[in-house]
């Protein structure tokens, strides 16, 4: 069986037939609300043009990063 997973950073680990994650996040591609995400990626690009502390710029990425992955694993699962 194949399953796709949006996941964050962390670690994967391969042994034959028994894959381990360890992540911040992993959630799978039939529990991804592809309008949600996209709704989600706009915000965030709203936040970006503000002006942001560093630590505000390094979170508002980190939101980026999960919504894009979301929205390329529900897109992209299938080709």
């Amino acid at each position: 069986m194949t399953q796709y997973l949006a996941v964050g950073e962390g670690l994967v680990a391969v042994t034959g037939d028994h894959v381990a994650i360890v992540t911040d996040i992993a959630v799978a591609a039939a529990n991804i609300d592809e309008a949600r995400a996209a709704e989600a990626r706009q915000r965030v690009g709203a936040r970006l043009r503000e002006k942001l502390s560093s630590e505000e710029v390094a979170s508002v990425n980190a939101s980026l990063t999960r919504s894009l992955a979301q929205l390329y694993i529900k897109r992209h699962r299938h080709k």
